[in-house]
């Protein structure tokens, strides 16, 4: 009666998988234009986004010249994203995902440009660099879910890890030239007009998402039209496939670990290596330029098939990579830059397959909870990272906390590429290349079979 009951269970769920297989919509024939319009608008918006956020970070450094401040200033950028993406996700799924991003860069715009008019009238104070960075945070909690579910729906799933890349490249290069050009406009210019910046940037945003035919799929279920319900579902999802779970787990270790080590770069270099503030910044760019190559690397290859295990690798060598540079010995600068630099390109091949392995699993209705849970598990990494290095590097020395962190890392990706429910989600996510072939395969051979049955 068990074996009755499972393989009916069985049965169940590959209905469900059938129906909501059925409901995808098709991709759009030009695919190509909509995601580079998309994408010219994006790259205004999180360019001029991060100028106006390294304004405030250098507003309040000369204002306080307080390491606490600046401290509170980065939880204000992430804790709000980390708490409110869930719910990010769950409005995704619920409501037409071309409106809520609309509706998020539109938040963020006319927050910039109130904020603006109050500093223009005089009113700048510490207090107000602190909110809009919270307001920021708030939409980029609905925007980032609303964005990363709605890629399924242009892009074909063979290019997916391409796309992907293509986005973090625009993140990367806005965390580049963000800083000098926030800064720069802050000090020539003055803050309100980076901040009137920053809201033409996300009306470009708007318009540009406004042009793109982006296909209207969101989950119409009755569980969906209860929010506390339709998040319970994206918990089950996660739940319900144990790989996922699984993964979830060990990226948010790793992730952890590496944003602890990200903070600790400057303090390596002046401790470690009796540098200045000039050889923190060749650090720092080396790392940034090899970033954007091993992107490039990620982008032209599109990744292969088994994507898990490219993310497993990246995080091992990676590790790797840490342990060496916490061993290398104060007359050893430039053997710190050139680990720094192949670290951008190992990385470069950590999150663009992981996010495709998620855009791949997951229902398309249920797409926007699961990326909202996502965006938390790596939003509130980063404070709990920084949390634990800045402690347990007090005691154990920068140096020695790079080698722990990156047996650490080192760890994680062994577990990702070798435990067996992971084998087993890396394989049946590289049989799903194959998809849309055989179909493209069926339909044309069913054509022509009818096409024969017309001419008898």
């Amino acid at each position: 009666m068990s074996a009755i009951e499972k393989q009916a269970a069985e049965e169940t769920e590959q209905k469900k998988k059938d129906v909501s297989k059925a409901k995808e919509p098709g991709l759009p024939q030009n695919w190509k234009r909509i995601v580079i319009t998309i994408w010219i608008g994006q790259a205004f918006s999180i360019l001029t986004a991060y100028s106006s956020m390294y304004a405030g970070v250098w507003y309040v450094t000369e204002t306080t010249d307080s390491a606490l401040m600046l401290a509170i200033a980065s939880l204000c950028s992430m804790l709000p994203q980390g708490l409110l993406s869930p719910i990010g996700g769950v409005v995704a799924d619920r409501f037409n995902r071309k409106y809520v991003l609309m509706a998020a860069d539109a938040f963020v715009g006319a927050m910039a440009l109130l904020m603006g008019m109050i500093i223009f009238m005089g009113h700048v104070s510490v207090e107000l660099v602190l909110v809009m960075s919270a307001l920021r945070s708030v939409g980029q909690a609905f925007h980032i879910p609303a964005m990363e579910s709605t890629m399924p729906l242009l892009v074909p799933k063979r290019h997916l890890v391409r796309i992907n890349t293509l986005n973090q490249s625009l993140w990367s290069m806005a965390l580049i030239v963000g800083p000098v050009f926030g800064i720069f406009l802050y000090t020539v210019i003055g803050f309100q007009m980076v901040l009137f910046l920053n809201a033409l940037g996300c009306a470009l945003a708007v318009a540009t998402i406004a042009t793109a035919k982006i296909p209207d799929f969101h989950d119409t279920s009755d569980e969906a039209r209860h929010p506390i319900k339709s998040l319970k579902a994206g918990f089950a999802t996660l739940n319900a496939d144990r790989g996922l779970l699984v993964m979830a787990a060990i990226v948010m270790g790793v992730m952890a670990m590496y944003a602890g080590i990200n903070s600790l770069f400057p303090l390596m270099t002046y401790d470690q290596f009796n540098g200045d503030g000039y050889m923190a910044s060749v650090v720092e760019a080396a790392y940034g330029v090899t970033s954007l190559v091993g992107m490039g690397i990620l982008f032209v290859w599109g990744g292969g098939h088994r994507l898990l295990r490219l993310v497993a690798l990246s995080g091992f060598f990676a590790g790797i990579i840490l342990v060496l540079t916490g061993l290398l010995t104060p007359d050893m600068f430039i053997f710190f830059v050139i680990l720094t630099g192949v670290s951008g390109v190992i990385e470069a091949f950590f999150n663009g397959p992981l996010l495709a392995v998620l855009q791949k699993r997951v229902p398309p209705e249920k797409m926007g909870r699961v990326m909202g849970l996502f965006t938390t598990v790596s939003a509130l990494s980063s404070p709990i990272g920084l949390a634990l290095a800045g402690a347990c590097a007090e005691f154990t020395g920068v140096a020695n906390w790079f080698i722990i962190a990156g047996v650490v890392v080192s760890i994680g990706g062994i577990l990702l590429g070798t435990l067996p429910i992971l084998t087993k989600l890396d394989k049946e996510i590289a049989a799903t290349f194959d998809e849309p072939k055989v179909v493209k395969r069926k339909v044309s051979s069913r054509s022509k079979k009818s096409e024969a049955g017309i001419e008898e």
